[in-house]
C-alpha cells in the first residue's frame, strides 16, 4: 500500500511538472504572438521624440529614427482628448537611414491644426516606414498645452482644477470653494451626472487674457468655455473677487449643462433662456438674483415690459438693458420652476432634452405646458397680467456682440486635400475616428461666448464698471 501510494505521489509529481513546463510554453508563445508587430519585427528604432510647448503659438512634435533602410514616410497623428476626431499630418523630411524630423501643430491657423486652450490635453502616433516595406507604429505619448509665460498655482481635486498667478492663497481657495458647491448643485439637485473633470484658468489682466484666446477674438469677451476640452477660462483679478466668484460658476454651469445636452452639431437644444437663467440661479450658494439684473426685472414686471420667453428661445437681445432684462428674467423663471415644480422635475426636464426633445416638446412630456403657458404661470406667481398668446412664432433678435450668447461657435474651416506634389510645407492626410464622449467635431474647438462673462461697451459700460466691476 505505501509503495503504491508512493508510485502515485510521483505520477504526480511528474505530471504537474510537466503541466507547468506547459503553461509557461505556451505563455511565451502567445507573449510572442501577441506582441505589436512593429515592435517585434521591424529594424525601425526611435532614438527620441518629443513636444516643445510654445503657447499661445505653437506646439512643436520632434522625432529622431533609424532603420537599416532609409525611412521614406513619416505620418504624425494627433488626437485631443473630448473630440471625435484626431488629425494625420504627412511630415516632410529627407529620406535617410538617420533622421530628424519636426511637425508644428500651429494654433493660430486651422490649417496646420488649430486652436487648443490651455489645459487641453491629448496623445501622438508616428507612423514610420522604410524603403524595404519596414513599419514601426509608435504608442501613444501624451501631451497636455500648457501656457508657460505664466507661474501657475493651482487647487485641484479628481473633478475640478482652479489654476491662478496672481493674487493668493486665499483667492485660489475661495475660487475652487464656489466652483465645488456650483458642481455639487448641479449633480446633487439636478441629478446631472457623469460630469467631466474641468479646468479653469483665471489671467489676471485683459491683455494676458486675450493672447491665451484664439486669434480674432471679440474684444468684449470677458470669459470662454471649450466643453470638448473641459477648459473655462476667465478674465478677472483678485480685486475683482465678487464679479469673479459669479463668473466662475456662471460658467461652470454652462459648460456642464453643455457637457450633458449637446446636439448633433454640438449644440444645446435647450432654450436660452434656460440656459442662462441656470447659470445666473447657481451663481451664488443662496441662489440670489444678481443685483444688477434683477433691478432691471423688477422695473419690467412693474410696467409690464416683460420679454415674451418665445423670443428669448435661440438668442438674447442686442441692446444693453434689454439684456440685463433677458438675464434677470430667465433666471427668475428657473427659480419658479426649481422652487414651485421642484428640482427633480427640472432634472427630468434635461433628461428629456439630452434625448434630443425641441424646447416645446420636452416642456410638454414634463410640465404639460409649453413656454407660452409657462410663461403665464409664471406671470401669475409674479403678480403679473397673463399674455394674449399668438400663434404666429415670436421673431428672433439678431445680436451684435455687445451681449453674445453662450453657445459653441459655428466656425469651421475645411481640411485641404493631400497634395500629389512633394510638399514643401506639412500637409494633412485625412481626419481618423477617434471615440470620445462627445460628438461634435469642430476645425476650431467648440467654445462658449457667454453674455453675462462680457465687457460692455459705451457709456452704460463705464456707468456699470464704475458701479462694480461686472456682472455674470
Amino acid at each position: 500500500m505505501i509503495r503504491q501510494r508512493a508510485r502515485l505521489n510521483h505520477v504526480l509529481f511528474f505530471f504537474t511538472m510537466r503541466l507547468k513546463i506547459f503553461s509557461a510554453c505556451f505563455l511565451a508563445l502567445m507573449s510572442l504572438l501577441l506582441a505589436p508587430r512593429a515592435f517585434a519585427q521591424s529594424p525601425i528604432v526611435v532614438a527620441s521624440q518629443s513636444v516643445d510647448m510654445l503657447f499661445p503659438r505653437a506646439m512643436r512634435f520632434n522625432l529622431e529614427a533609424t532603420s537599416a533602410a532609409p525611412i521614406r514616410t513619416l505620418i504624425l497623428t494627433v488626437r485631443q482628448r473630448g473630440a471625435a476626431l484626431g488629425s494625420r499630418f504627412a511630415v516632410p523630411f529627407a529620406p535617410a537611414t538617420n533622421i530628424r524630423a519636426e511637425f508644428e501643430w500651429s494654433f493660430q491657423s486651422a490649417a496646420a491644426g488649430g486652436y487648443l486652450p490651455p489645459g487641453a490635453e491629448g496623445d501622438y502616433t508616428w507612423h514610420i516606414e522604410d524603403a524595404a516595406d519596414n513599419v514601426l507604429d509608435t504608442p501613444r505619448a501624451e501631451y497636455v498645452v500648457t501656457d508657460r509665460a505664466h507661474k501657475w498655482a493651482t487647487r485641484a481635486n479628481d473633478a475640478l482644477s482652479v489654476n491662478w498667478y496672481q493674487g493668493g492663497d486665499d483667492f485660489g481657495s475661495a475660487i475652487f470653494t464656489r466652483a465645488v458647491a456650483a458642481r455639487e448643485f448641479l449633480a446633487r439637485e439636478l441629478g446631472i451626472e457623469n460630469i467631466p473633470p474641468l479646468k479653469l484658468f483665471i489671467y489676471a489682466t485683459k491683455g494676458e487674457f486675450f493672447t491665451a484666446l484664439p486669434p480674432f477674438s471679440a474684444e468684449w469677451t470677458g470669459g470662454r468655455m471649450f466643453p470638448d476640452y473641459g477648459v473655462i477660462l476667465i478674465n478677472f483679478a483678485p480685486e475683482n473677487m465678487e464679479w469673479g466668484l459669479r463668473a466662475t460658476s456662471h460658467e461652470l454651469s454652462h459648460a456642464i449643462l453643455h457637457s450633458k445636452i449637446r446636439g448633433t452639431i454640438g449644440e444645446l437644444s435647450v432654450p436660452h433662456w434656460l440656459d442662462e437663467g441656470l447659470a445666473v440661479y447657481n451663481e451664488m450658494n443662496d441662489h440670489a438674483p444678481d443685483e444688477q439684473f434683477e433691478r432691471v426685472f423688477l422695473l419690467a414686471a412693474r410696467r409690464d415690459t416683460l420679454i415674451p420667453l418665445k423670443k428669448l428661445e435661440q438668442r438674447f437681445p442686442e441692446d444693453t438693458s434689454e439684456a440685463q432684462l433677458a438675464y434677470g428674467q430667465s433666471y427668475d423663471v428657473v427659480k419658479f420652476m426649481i422652487e414651485e415644480y421642484g428640482a427633480e422635475k427640472f432634472s427630468a426636464l434635461l433628461d428629456v432634452y439630452e434625448r434630443g426633445a425641441l424646447p416645446d416638446d420636452g416642456l410638454r412630456q414634463v410640465y404639460d405646458m409649453n413656454q407660452d403657458e409657462l410663461e403665464n404661470a409664471w406671470r401669475q406667481k409674479i403678480g403679473a397680467p397673463p399674455r394674449a398668446i399668438s400663434t404666429a412664432r415670436m421673431p428672433t433678435v439678431a445680436p451684435r456682440p455687445t451681449f453674445e450668447v453662450s453657445a459653441p461657435l459655428n466656425a469651421s474651416t475645411a481640411v485641404p486635400a493631400v497634395s500629389t506634389t512633394p510638399p514643401v510645407a506639412p500637409t494633412r492626410v485625412a481626419q481618423v475616428e477617434h471615440p470620445a464622449p462627445n460628438s461634435s467635431t469642430p476645425a476650431l474647438p467648440a467654445s462658449g461666448l457667454c453674455g453675462g462673462v462680457v465687457m460692455l461697451s459705451g457709456v452704460a459700460a463705464l456707468r456699470a464698471l464704475k458701479r462694480r466691476a461686472g456682472k455674470v
